[in-house]
């Protein structure tokens, strides 16, 4: 549920707790009467009026993840400047994207690098699951539909999820022990490929005064024991400042597979369970 309405009260009302979560997805949202299939419109006509097709158009262009200021512009055929950018702005104003800046390890200025990341969970679930089947929602065709044979199901979800993580990083940094005020940074990580440099993209990169934890997100049925493998040659490719310890972390929602606990290889493993029962103010 979560993962679909993002954790916005308003949307958490509509829930039904005498049935399943399934049930009370498909009820208030593939259903003409669900609350959530009628909200995108009305949300977005009340916020940007005659401009909301404008908006729209951008934000469909994030469902599928992270973009570049140019990746936004090729893609919608528009120039980087003007509009596009104020446009963006308003968007991340609102609340329903964010610009996840790419700040350098041990240096303070951040790089040029930065990407755009929808922030909005139920708006990434209405314009990949809902708004596609419109017609068949209104003749009542949907109401049975399984979710976990949607399109790209799992990776959807598994971007909802980071973005249920990386929404609430203070708890994050309260679970892992780390001391708020001695955050530099702490932010999803994008290194490109260089002549010294391997590509390398990190889920989510805090940096302290003396460490840097390099986070893992991950939501599946099972995680398997290769994370640590794909955790390994991420922080092998990671290039940090000398002397400074990267101290691999595990969050995750699901099940873990054996050996990726027996192992001991990361720091910190966090369930996602906690986060739901740690509140921070």
């Amino acid at each position: 549920m979560l993962a679909v309405t993002g954790g916005v009260p308003r949307y958490l009302e509509e829930i039904n707790p005498n049935l399943p979560a399934e049930e009370n997805i498909r009820r208030i949202c593939f259903s003409k009467e669900g609350f959530l299939y009628f909200e995108f419109d009305q949300l977005f006509q009340d916020i940007f009026s005659r401009r909301a097709p404008s908006y729209k158009r951008i934000v469909s262009a994030l469902v599928s993840g992270r973009k570049t200021l140019s990746d936004i512009a090729d893609q919608l055929k528009r120039d980087r400047g003007g509009d596009l950018s104020r446009y963006l702005k308003d968007l991340s104003d609102s609340g329903f994207i964010t610009k996840d800046v790419n700040f350098q390890p041990g240096k303070k200025n951040a790089s040029k690098l930065a990407k755009y990341r929808l922030k909005d969970n139920y708006l990434r679930f209405y314009l990949k699951y809902l708004e596609p089947i419109k017609d068949k929602i209104e003749k009542g065709l949907s109401r049975e539909v399984a979710l976990e044979s949607l399109a790209e199901w799992e990776t959807i979800m598994g971007l909802q999820f980071e973005n249920l993580v990386l929404n609430d990083i203070r708890t994050i940094c309260s679970l892992l022990a780390i001391n708020i005020n001695t955050v530099k940074s702490a932010s999803p990580y994008f290194q490109k490929k260089t002549q010294r440099k391997q590509p390398c993209q990190i889920d989510l990169l805090i940096e302290t005064k003396f460490t840097f934890y390099v986070c893992e997100i991950k939501f599946r049925k099972m995680i398997p024991k290769k994370v640590i493998s794909e955790v390994q040659e991420k922080i092998e490719r990671l290039k940090l400042p000398k002397g400074y310890p990267a101290r691999p972390v595990l969050i995750y929602s699901g099940a873990l597979a054996s050996g990726v606990k027996e192992d001991s290889y990361f720091d910190k493993i966090l369930d996602f369970d906690k986060l739901l029962t740690t509140s921070q103010d």
